[in-house]
C-alpha cells in the first residue's frame, strides 16, 4: 500500500467516525502573529475586517541575514487562521556577465531605494497606497528606449523609501525597491483573497558601463513552509505538460482542464483546489469522496448561492448534486489536468527544473498545502554570448529546515555563485519541517537600458483552507 492509499484509508476511517458521532481532532488554528519577536517588524492584517491574511513584515533596510539582507521579509504568515510560512525572503542575489563585461557580483538587498508611492498614511518606511506605486520597473511605458526616448525607465523616481501596501478589494500588494550600485531590484508580493500568492522580482538598472555587456541575474527565494505547524509537511513533484488533447470536448486542453473527463467549459471551481465542481464531490478536501462529504452536502441541502456543494452549478444544492456525489462515492475527485499524480520527495534534493515541473507541499494531517507553479520565464538559461547554466547552480533545493541554513554564508566581495548544494545531505524530508530555495533568473541584453525582467512563480492553495473556527 503506497502513501496515498494509506492517507485515503485513514481519511475514510475518520469520516466514518464523524458520522458515528465520535470526537474528531480540531482544525489547527494559529494565533495572531506576535511581531515583537522580530526586530523592526510590522504587523499586517488584510482585509481590515475579518482578515484573511495576517503576518509580520520587515522592510529591506532592516532585512536579514547580514550583511546583505534579503529584501522584503515576511514572518508567521497565516491565511484564514492557518499557518502557511514561518519566513519568506530572498537571501541570495547574484549576477554574471558575459565576455567584455564586469565579471560577477554577489549583490545585496538591504538598501531601500526611493520610488513613487502616494497614499495615507505615507512615511517612516510604510505607505498605504491610494494609487499603484511606480518603481523603475513600473515607470517605463516601453521596453525599447529608442522607440520612446523621453521615458524615464532608467531613472529613479519618487521620494518614498520602504514598503507600499495596496489594499484592493480582492488582493493585497506589497511593493518595495532596493539598489545595489547601479542595479535596481523591484519586489512585489501579491496576496489574494482566495489564498493565492504571487511573488514577483524585477531586475533593472540605471546607466553604467557594465550594463553595456549582456549579463544574467539570479534571485533565490527561500520559502520556509510551516503548513499548520512546523513539523509533518512533505513535498510531491510532478510534470504538467501540454497534451494537445481535449478528452471531454469542452474546448479546454486536458493539460489545463480541471475536469478532463466531464465537459465543463466554465471551469467552475469554487474551492480553488484545481478540481472543477462538476467532478469534485470531495467537499472536505481529504482526497476521497466519503461519508464526510455526504455530511457536508447534507448541512447545506436546499441552500442557494455559489456553494462548493452545488456540484452542477444550477444555483442550489439539491438532488442533482446528491446524485453526482453518489456516482463518485468512495472514489476520488477529478481527474484534473491541474492535479496530476505526484511523486513524494523522500529526501533532500536539488536540480534544474524539467519543463512543466511543479511542486506541492502539504501538511500530512490536514491535507492543506500549496502548489508552486513556475512562471513561464523563471528558469530560462539560454546560451548567448556565454553559457549561464553552471553559474545558476540549479533551479530548486528541497531541504529540511535548519537555523544555520538561512543563506549560503557568502556575501558581496566573496563567492558569487550560490553554494546551496552543500545543504543537500540526503536527509529524510518526508514529514519534516521543510524549506524550498527557488531560483528565478533573467538575461539582460547589453545596452537595453529599459529592461526590467519581472518574473516569479505562483503559489496556489490546495486542500481545505476555509476560515478556522
Amino acid at each position: 500500500m503506497n502513501r496515498f492509499d494509506m492517507y485515503r484509508r485513514a481519511a475514510a476511517i475518520a469520516s466514518l467516525c464523524l458520522v458515528a458521532g465520535l470526537a474528531m481532532a480540531p482544525a489547527t488554528v494559529s494565533a495572531a502573529p506576535d511581531c515583537s519577536a522580530y526586530s523592526n517588524a510590522n504587523a499586517m492584517s488584510w482585509p481590515d475586517t475579518n482578515p484573511a491574511w495576517e503576518f509580520c513584515w520587515r522592510r529591506p533596510d532592516f532585512s536579514a541575514p547580514g550583511p546583505d539582507g534579503s529584501g522584503i521579509e515576511f514572518f508567521d504568515v497565516t491565511y484564514n487562521g492557518h499557518l502557511v510560512f514561518d519566513r519568506v525572503n530572498v537571501p541570495i542575489l547574484n549576477v554574471e556577465y558575459g565576455p567584455g563585461g564586469c565579471g560577477c557580483f554577489r549583490d545585496w538587498l538591504d538598501n531601500d531605494r526611493r520610488f513613487e508611492a502616494i497614499g495615507d498614511p505615507c512615511g517612516n518606511g510604510y505607505c498605504e497606497a491610494t494609487q499603484p506605486p511606480r518603481t523603475v520597473c513600473d515607470c517605463a511605458p516601453t521596453n525599447q528606449c529608442d522607440a520612446n526616448p523621453d521615458n524615464a525607465c532608467n531613472q529613479d523616481i519618487g521620494d518614498f523609501e520602504g514598503v507600499a501596501a495596496e489594499k484592493l478589494a480582492d488582493r493585497l500588494i506589497m511593493t518595495g525597491q532596493t539598489s545595489a550600485g547601479w542595479y535596481r531590484y523591484h519586489m512585489k508580493w501579491t496576496f489574494y483573497l482566495d489564498g493565492r500568492i504571487d511573488p514577483e522580482f524585477g531586475f533593472a538598472a540605471t546607466p553604467n558601463g557594465c550594463t553595456d555587456a549582456t549579463h544574467v541575474h539570479h534571485a533565490y527565494f527561500r520559502f520556509d513552509f510551516d503548513i499548520d505547524d512546523p513539523a509533518g509537511d512533505y513535498f510531491t513533484t510532478e510534470v504538467v505538460a501540454g497534451s494537445g488533447t481535449d478528452t471531454d470536448g469542452d474546448g479546454v486542453d486536458d493539460s489545463l482542464d480541471n475536469c478532463t473527463e466531464v465537459a465543463n467549459a466554465d471551469q467552475r471551481d469554487t474551492d480553488g483546489d484545481g478540481y472543477g465542481n462538476l467532478c469534485d464531490a470531495d467537499l472536505n478536501n481529504d482526497g476521497d469522496v466519503n461519508f464526510g462529504d455526504l455530511a457536508e452536502l447534507k448541512a447545506v441541502f436546499l441552500e442557494t448561492g455559489d456553494l462548493d456543494a452545488d456540484l452542477n452549478g444550477d444555483g442550489s444544492v439539491n438532488f442533482g448534486d446528491l446524485a453526482l456525489l453518489k456516482s463518485a462515492f468512495l472514489g476520488t475527485p477529478g481527474p484534473s489536468g491541474l492535479n496530476p499524480d505526484g511523486t513524494v520527495v523522500a529526501s533532500e534534493t536539488s536540480d534544474y527544473a524539467t519543463p512543466g515541473q511543479q511542486w506541492v507541499v502539504r501538511d500530512g494531517s490536514s491535507g492543506r498545502g500549496y502548489r508552486l507553479i513556475p512562471g513561464d520565464t523563471d528558469h530560462l538559461l539560454e546560451p548567448s554570448t556565454f553559457d549561464p547554466v553552471p553559474f545558476a547552480a540549479g533551479d530548486y533545493w528541497l531541504l529540511v529546515q535548519k537555523s544555520d541554513e538561512i543563506d549560503d554564508g557568502n556575501s558581496f566581495g566573496g563567492t558569487c555563485e550560490a553554494e546551496l548544494d552543500d545543504f543537500v545531505t540526503g536527509e529524510n524530508i518526508d514529514g519534516a519541517d521543510v524549506v524550498m530555495f527557488y531560483r528565478v533568473g533573467t538575461e539582460h541584453v547589453g545596452l537595453d537600458e529599459c529592461f526590467c525582467g519581472r518574473i516569479g512563480p505562483s503559489l496556489i492553495p490546495v486542500g481545505n483552507w476555509a476560515p478556522a473556527p
